[in-house]
């Protein structure tokens, strides 16, 4: 799979409706569910998923989100991230990993916001920056 192909399928996304562990092109997703529709669409292989409520980062100090990507990527170092990476994020320093969004290779990235109610394509700018923790990339990635 070709970078140019995730930030295609993921710029697709662009407007599906947040809601809680879902994951339909244009109909609603989460963050989580925005990179297995993506994974998905590309490679026809789904992501299984632990149930997991909306606020578990917030009572758990349960790595869940960080474990599934380590199991179908490969973690890098956030100087080395390209378009198609996923970024993993937490709003506290005591928080566990608990938001991800696509790298574009722009400087900005695609996640399904919460707050928005919507997938978007958000800069990279200082605010994020300082909640970025890690990164992946899919396994299938041709360089």
């Amino acid at each position: 799979m070709k970078r140019s192909e995730i930030v295609k399928e993921a710029e697709g996304w662009i407007g599906t409706k947040w809601q809680h562990q879902q994951a339909t092109k244009q109909v609603a997703c989460d963050c989580a569910g925005l990179a297995r529709g993506v994974y998905a669409n590309l490679t026809g292989t789904q992501v299984e998923i632990m149930d997991y409520p909306a606020t578990w980062h917030l009572f758990k100090k349960e790595e869940r989100l960080y474990e599934t990507c380590k199991e179908i990527m490969d973690e890098i170092k956030l100087s080395d991230i390209k378009a198609g990476d996923i970024l993993l994020f937490a709003f506290r320093p005591s928080f566990v990993c608990h938001h991800l969004g696509i790298y574009t290779g722009k400087g900005t990235f695609i996640h399904s916001d919460m707050d928005a109610g919507k997938v978007i394509v958000s800069r990279l700018d200082s605010f994020w920056k300082s909640r970025l923790r890690c990164a992946f990339r899919f396994r299938e990635v041709e360089d």
